[in-house]
């Protein structure tokens, strides 16, 4: 289920901006709000403040983790600001931020080859304490980013929709229909290894209307799944059917795209260790024969028909070899398996588990996506439920 968002809370929030600002706060409007970077604003652990010519409301310097703006709620309007990367990490913004499990978050890679690389901006929001980079690669880019130079951000949101615009470019380098983070308001953190200022919020700035990108092809989607309760992985083997859970199935409705989206569904605390989730669909064929369909999963699948295995498969990013495209990232067709199907009823059941290799090699439940989807490229004749 996706978030409620209250439509009048950017309004709200805009009036009483000025009545409610923290010192060092500087409003000309109650439309438009200047934080200075000061230590009477922001809050964390490794960052310090300095006052530089041309820096009116100073600088701060975020050596590591997150420094984040007190008393400050954002939903709806623009956030601009001046940051400048210190290293190649993933240094940015938490919009929405609830807590450190939960929040949206924008952020670049600053490298040499950002303007012809696909992976410099993205978003990717922070569900249950998993940030879901590899499960939304359609919302990552190049970008006209200065490796180790300041970079001017802004950020519009208007209802569900996200654009990021970098360096004053007049089209976004992000445009995100829908945001899939689970708070639709809350606070703003900023992540180094960076330093940042310039920072102005404009609630009601929420940019001309405009219509969303279209969402990829729909056809043959798998929309609706059965999702079990989650069941710790077997240690010694792969999974088998047997492992399934006999009870606690409950409807799963997907994201627009088609993908079951288990960080979402499944809270942190449920997964201690690797884990299995579960999903089941049913299929009713008015013929017999074979179907292909395309297979979406991060980070391992096992694929069951009619009670027997059809297939098995890792999306591991480490090592670079367990990469499938894209780059080890979750997709609509990370696979294509080939289902000979019976007359009548079929039961498709699929295992995802929430394992994550890391770069020395041991594996570890997974701090990032989990998910599933599965997509029918001839779906003529096929009724498909949960």
């Amino acid at each position: 289920m996706m978030r409620s968002r209250d439509s009048l809370s950017g309004l709200i929030f805009a009036l009483c901006l000025t009545a409610s600002l923290p010192a060092g706060a500087v409003s000309g409007q109650a439309s438009r709000t200047s934080y200075a970077m000061t230590s009477e604003l922001w809050q964390g652990e490794k960052f310090t403040f300095e006052g530089a010519e041309g820096f009116p409301n100073g600088r701060m310097t975020v050596l590591d983790g997150f420094a984040t703006l007190k008393d400050a709620v954002f939903s709806e309007g623009t956030v601009e600001f001046d940051m400048k990367p210190l290293a190649f990490a993933d240094t940015g913004i938490q919009i929405h931020r609830q807590d450190a499990d939960t929040a949206e978050f924008i952020y670049l890679r600053a490298d040499p080859d950002c303007p012809a690389a696909n992976d410099c901006v993205q978003y990717a929001p922070i569900t249950h304490g998993r940030m879901q980079w590899n499960i939304y690669p359609q919302y990552q880019s190049s970008a006209p980013i200065s490796e180790k130079g300041w970079n001017h951000l802004r950020i519009v949101v208007t209802g569900e929709r996200l654009r990021l615009f970098v360096n004053r470019e007049n089209e976004p380098s992000i445009d995100v229909p829908r945001l899939q983070g689970l708070a639709g308001t809350g606070g703003i953190a900023v992540k180094g290894p960076a330093v940042f200022a310039n920072l102005i919020i404009r609630p009601g700035d929420r940019g001309e209307p405009t219509v969303p990108p279209l969402q990829g092809d729909q056809h043959g989607l798998v929309r609706h799944w059965l999702l079990a309760p989650p069941t710790l992985a077997p240690a010694d083997r792969a999974p088998t059917l047997a492992d399934a859970p006999s009870s606690g199935w409950r409807p799963l409705e997907t994201e627009a795209n088609g993908m079951a989206n288990i960080s979402r569904a499944m809270p942190h605390d449920a997964t201690p260790a690797l884990t299995l989730a579960w999903l089941k669909l049913t299929i009713n064929a008015a013929t017999a024969g074979e179907r292909v369909m395309d297979l979406g999963f991060s980070t391992r699948a096992w694929l069951f028909l009619n009670g027997r295995q059809v297939y098995a498969g890792e999306n591991l990013y480490y090592p670079e070899g367990k990469r499938l495209t894209p780059e080890g990232r979750f997709a609509p067709d990370n696979a294509k398996v080939k289902l000979v199907l019976h007359k009548g009823t079929n039961e498709l059941v699929l295992a995802i588990d929430n394992a994550w290799r890391t770069s020395t090699g041991p594996i570890k439940p997974t701090p990032y996506g989990w998910a599933g989807m599965a997509r029918f490229e001839q779906p003529e004749g096929l009724a498909l439920q949960p």
